[in-house]
């Protein structure tokens, strides 16, 4: 079974163009159903043994992606028999991440940097605020694919499956200086070696803001930009569908779930469109006689 795996992460590899860290999800998938991945009894009950060791349902369903895509390719390519095995995945807990809010937005936004580390992470982090795009995403940025003119951004994303992001126009202006004033090097976001972004470094730097800035009742972290983007979007009038494409997921499903909106958000649309409410509405326009 191991050579199968084996030749399946390779194919993934040559046929897919999947990158390193999509090899170390499979690896890591793998090994957590190690010794257990031939049957769907075996799954199951390792299933049983990940939860019962705290794993939560949406780790091990990540896991069960890769399990699932194993065994519709060993099928697919006949190297098993019989049925294939598909494991349905796990119910999981949806919660409603916070996100930013406008005051903390107008906080950062006018925020005015003086030091090189304040203005490398404000800078980057009006970009996600501007775009959604995932943080490695930023990071993967050149100045070729930088179009203030047209006010595009041409993004390398999961898969390496690229798509154009419009930017704003105070997004071309917070990047035209970036880019005017850093060292010449083609990433956007380089180290000053000209190497690529380190995460932790870009993350400290955020937290460090964050407290400087007052932000608080938020989990300071660059998918709360990337989801507060999504939020914001939906809530100023744009729908799913473009959401999807500007977000890079694969499926609806996904972007869906992304924008579950605050119980302050329902409760305006519900005064907007309950039938009650707009009876009433028309009741105290006409006045009482």
């Amino acid at each position: 079974m191991q050579e199968l795996i084996e030749q399946f992460i390779r194919e993934r590899m040559y046929f897919k163009n999947v990158n390193s860290k999509t090899v170390a999800w499979y690896r890591q998938s793998f090994h957590a159903f190690e010794g257990a991945i031939d049957t769907r009894a075996a799954i199951g009950q390792r299933i049983g043994q990940l939860r019962e060791r705290g794993v939560s349902a949406a780790s091990v369903n990540t896991y069960l992606r890769v399990v699932n895509a194993f065994h519709s390719w060993a099928k697919a390519e006949g190297h098993v028999t019989g049925e294939r095995v598909h494991i349905p995945r796990l119910k999981e807990e949806q919660k409603v991440l916070e996100t930013l809010t406008p005051e903390h937005i107008q906080r950062i936004v006018s925020f005015r940097p003086k030091k090189v580390s304040e203005r490398r992470v404000h800078v980057i982090v009006c970009v996600l605020l501007d775009t959604g795009l995932r943080i490695n995403e930023a990071f993967l940025l050149t100045r070729e694919d930088v179009d203030l003119e047209n006010l595009l951004l041409r993004v390398n994303g999961k898969g390496s499956k690229q798509r154009i992001v419009p930017i704003s126009m105070e997004g071309r202006k917070v990047l035209w200086k970036w880019l005017r004033d850093k060292e010449p090097y083609d990433l956007v976001f380089a180290t000053r070696s000209g190497t690529l972004a380190n995460y932790r470094n870009y993350l400290r730097d955020f937290k460090i803001l964050g407290k400087k800035l007052q932000i608080t009742g938020v989990r300071l972290s660059f998918h709360t930009l990337r989801h507060t983007f999504a939020v914001n979007y939906i809530r100023n009038g744009g729908d799913v569908f473009r959401l999807q494409r500007v977000l890079g997921h694969s499926t609806l499903e996904m972007t869906r779930r992304y924008v579950n909106l605050q119980t302050a958000d329902l409760q305006s649309v519900h005064d907007k469109f309950s039938l009650l409410a707009v009876v009433g509405r028309g009741v105290a326009g006409k006045g009482v006689a």
